[in-house]
C-alpha cells in the first residue's frame, strides 16, 4: 500500500509539472509546434496532428511509415467524430487517437509509441489535446484578425486613392462606412519615422484625435503615416499632440498643412509634405507649412480652357481594346507619376513595367517628352487646374497665361528666400538643376562639383525654401514655372 501511495503521489506531481510545461510551450510564439514536439519527447514516441480530413498537419519527428494506414479503421472513427478517442494495436507500436474538438476544431491528435499507454500517459495526452485545441483556436483568431486588419488598411488606402484622384463623393461614402467620416475642412499631417514604429504612430494619432482623424499608412513611403484631421475654429489639439509626440519619439518628424477643404486634399497633402522637408532638414522636428500661394488656384478662372486643351488628347482618349487603360486610368497614372515618380507603381498598385508602358503611351498621345521638366511642369499645372471648378475662356498658351502681374508676384514669393545675402550658391545650383531636367549627374558636371555636393546643396535649398525638392510631391514644378515667369 505504501508503494502504491508513493507511486500515486509521484504521478500527481509529475502530471502537474507536465501541465505547467505544456502551458509554457503552448504560450510561445510558435506554440503549437513546440507543444507537439515536447509531447513527442515526453512520451518517447511520435506525435501527429491530423486535420478534419485525416491529412497530417504536423508530425514530430516525422510521419511514421505505414502505421497510420494500418490503423486506418480507428483513425476514420475518430476523424469522422464517431468516437472521441481510440487505441489501435498495430505491429510495431500502439496508436492512441484523441479528438481535439474545441469550439468546432475537427483536428485529431495521434500519439504512437512501442509501449502500451499507462493511465498517466493517457491523462497527459488528454491535457495536451485540450491545449492543442486552444492554441489552434488562438492561431485561427489571430489569422482572422490579421486578415480583417489588412482589409481595413486596404480600404483606407482606397479612400486615399480616391481623394488623390478627385473622387470625393466615393471617398466620403467608404469613409462613412468604415468611420470616422471625412470632415468638410481638414488639416493634413505627414508623420515620418522608422517603419517599425508606424503602428505606434498611428495609435498615438488615433488617441490624440479622439478617433476623429482619418489615418493611413502611406503606400509610397514606408516611413510615412498620413493623417487627415478635422479642422475647426478650435485650437489645433492634434497638431499640439503631435508636437509633443515627436519630442519623446526618436527619429520622428512631422509636417502639417493649413486648413483646406476636402476637395483640396492634394494641396493639403503637398503642404504637409513640404513642411516635413523643413522638419527633416532643420532643427525643429515639427513644422507647419509656410504659405506662398498656389499657382493653379490663382490662374484657374482664366486658365481652365488652356488646361482642357492641353490635356484633351489624354482626357478625350478612347481605348481601341477593352483591356487597354481608358482616359481616367491614364490621367490618374500621369498625376501619380508627376507626384511620386517611380513610387507611382506602388501608389497605383501596378507593376513598374505597366507604369513604364502607360507613360510611353501617354507620351504618344500628348506628343510630348515626359522626361523634360518643361513638359512635367506644364502638365502638372494643367492637371491641377482641371481638378477645380471650371472657368471661362482665356489665354491659349502657357506664356500668355503666366503673363500676369498676380502671377509675377506669386513667382517672386517662390524664390524670395533664395535672393537673400549668402544664398547665391544655392540659387545657382537650383537654376542649373532645373535647367538640367532635375538630373543630379548633369547638374554636378555643369557646376564642376560632386554628386554628393549637389545633393547637399539641394537639401540646404529645401530648408531655405521650406519645400521638398528631391522627393515627391516636389516643388520643382512651381520653381521651374517661377523662374520662367521671372526670366532668371
Amino acid at each position: 500500500m505504501t508503494a502504491i501511495r508513493d507511486e500515486h503521489g509521484y504521478v500527481l506531481v509529475n502530471a502537474a509539472e507536465d501541465l505547467r510545461r505544456m502551458h509554457r510551450e503552448a504560450a510561445s510564439a510558435d506554440g503549437l509546434e513546440r507543444l507537439l514536439r515536447w509531447l513527442a519527447r515526453r512520451v518517447e514516441g511520435t506525435v501527429v496532428l491530423l486535420d478534419r480530413y485525416g491529412t497530417p498537419l504536423h508530425a514530430f519527428p516525422e510521419v511514421p511509415g505505414d502505421i497510420l494506414r494500418r490503423a486506418a479503421g480507428e483513425v476514420d472513427r475518430v476523424v469522422t467524430g464517431e468516437v472521441r478517442a481510440a487505441v489501435a494495436d498495430v505491429g510495431g507500436g500502439v496508436v492512441h487517437l484523441q479528438r481535439v474538438g474545441v469550439d468546432g476544431d475537427d483536428s485529431t491528435l495521434v500519439v504512437i509509441r512501442r509501449e502500451r499507454f499507462t493511465a498517466d500517459v493517457r491523462v497527459l495526452i488528454g491535457d495536451a489535446a485540450q491545449l492543442v485545441g486552444l492554441r489552434r483556436r488562438a492561431d485561427a483568431l489571430d489569422l482572422r484578425y490579421r486578415r480583417v486588419d489588412r482589409a481595413e488598411r486596404q480600404a483606407r488606402e482606397a479612400v486615399l486613392d480616391l481623394l488623390m484622384a478627385g473622387q470625393f463623393d466615393a471617398a466620403r461614402r467608404i469613409a462613412a462606412t468604415l468611420g470616422p467620416a471625412l470632415a468638410d475642412r481638414l488639416r493634413v499631417f505627414v508623420v515620418e519615422g522608422p517603419p517599425a514604429a508606424r503602428t505606434r504612430t498611428a495609435d498615438h494619432c488615433e488617441q490624440a484625435s479622439g478617433g476623429r482623424a482619418w489615418i493611413v499608412r502611406c503606400r509610397v513611403y514606408s516611413r510615412h503615416v498620413i493623417v487627415l484631421a478635422p479642422a475647426s475654429a478650435e485650437p489645433d489639439d492634434l497638431g499640439d499632440a503631435l508636437g509633443e509626440f515627436v519630442d519623446g519619439a526618436g527619429g520622428v518628424k512631422v509636417g502639417g498643412s493649413d486648413a483646406v477643404a476636402l476637395r483640396d486634399f492634394l494641396t493639403g497633402y503637398e503642404q504637409a509634405f513640404h513642411a516635413l522637408a523643413v522638419a527633416r532638414n532643420g532643427n525643429e522636428r515639427f513644422a507647419r507649412f509656410s504659405r506662398r500661394g498656389e499657382l493653379a488656384a490663382l490662374v484657374r478662372p482664366r486658365g481652365y480652357a488652356w488646361a482642357a486643351a492641353t490635356l484633351e488628347p489624354l482626357t478625350g482618349h478612347r481605348p481601341q481594346r477593352a483591356q487597354d487603360p481608358d482616359a481616367a486610368a491614364l490621367t490618374t497614372t500621369l498625376g501619380a507619376w508627376l507626384d511620386f515618380y517611380g513610387g507611382a507603381a506602388r501608389q497605383l498598385k501596378i507593376h513598374r513595367n505597366t507604369l513604364a508602358a502607360r507613360l510611353r503611351y501617354i507620351e504618344g498621345l500628348l506628343r510630348r517628352p515626359l522626361d523634360s521638366l518643361d513638359t512635367q511642369a506644364t502638365l502638372r499645372l494643367a492637371l491641377r487646374i482641371l481638378g477645380g471648378p471650371a472657368g471661362a475662356g482665356g489665354p491659349a498658351t502657357l506664356e500668355e497665361l503666366l503673363d500676369d502681374p498676380e502671377v509675377r508676384r506669386w513667382a517672386d514669393l517662390q524664390v524670395a528666400p533664395l535672393l537673400r545675402a549668402g544664398t547665391e550658391p544655392f540659387m545657382t545650383t537650383l537654376r542649373v538643376w532645373l535647367a538640367s531636367d532635375a538630373r543630379l549627374d548633369t547638374t554636378a558636371s555643369t557646376l564642376g562639383i560632386s554628386l554628393s555636393g549637389v545633393r547637399k546643396r539641394l537639401l540646404r535649398t529645401e530648408s531655405i525654401l521650406g519645400r521638398s525638392l528631391l522627393n515627391g510631391p516636389s516643388a520643382r514644378y512651381d520653381l521651374w514655372l517661377a523662374l520662367k515667369v521671372l526670366h532668371t
